[in-house]
């Protein structure tokens, strides 16, 4: 089975775990008077932990592949961190940028006027290079989880 297989497996696991969850909230409890609930918490209960398990087994694998496998001499999970850094400072810096945007917040001249402390055009070309590496990385990475077979 190929990484990426075994990664949107673990999604699929996830939705239903997501959607088995309301379903056992909406269960564990019902207007007096009615005899049983529409669905059986307890089965409901069994089947969670199951997909949980299941989920379980997936994120062993996952990693173990993540941390065994190879891209240009680093490591998946390498890469992975390095990606998310990426992407993180990249957000982080097209949020300084927007924050820093003059916007016409000025009703009077007798209002406050702000001006910005950073060279907004310099911020953003800053995150678009970091945008830009997430994303080369993240091809790697893409290309990888089609590539390699996990047992």
């Amino acid at each position: 089975m190929k990484l990426a297989e075994l990664l949107n497996e673990r999604k699929s696991v996830k939705t239903e775990i997501r959607k088995l969850k309301e379903r056992l909230h909406l269960a564990a409890k019902m207007q007096e008077g009615d005899n049983t609930p529409a669905e059986s918490p307890d089965e409901l209960k069994e089947t969670l932990i199951g997909l949980y398990g299941r989920l379980s087994e997936l994120i062993m694998r996952i990693n173990r592949a993540n941390m065994e496998n190879l891209v240009e001499g680093e490591t998946l999970m390498e890469l992975i961190a390095a990606r998310d850094k990426s992407l993180a400072i990249g957000e982080l810096l097209h949020g300084l940028a927007e924050a820093a945007t003059p916007k016409p917040e000025r009703f009077s001249r007798n209002e406050i006027r702000y001006v910005s402390t950073v060279v907004v055009q310099n911020v953003r070309k800053e995150a678009d290079t970091y945008a830009k590496a997430a994303r080369e990385i993240d091809n790697k990475i893409q290309a990888a989880n089609w590539s390699i077979e996990v047992a």
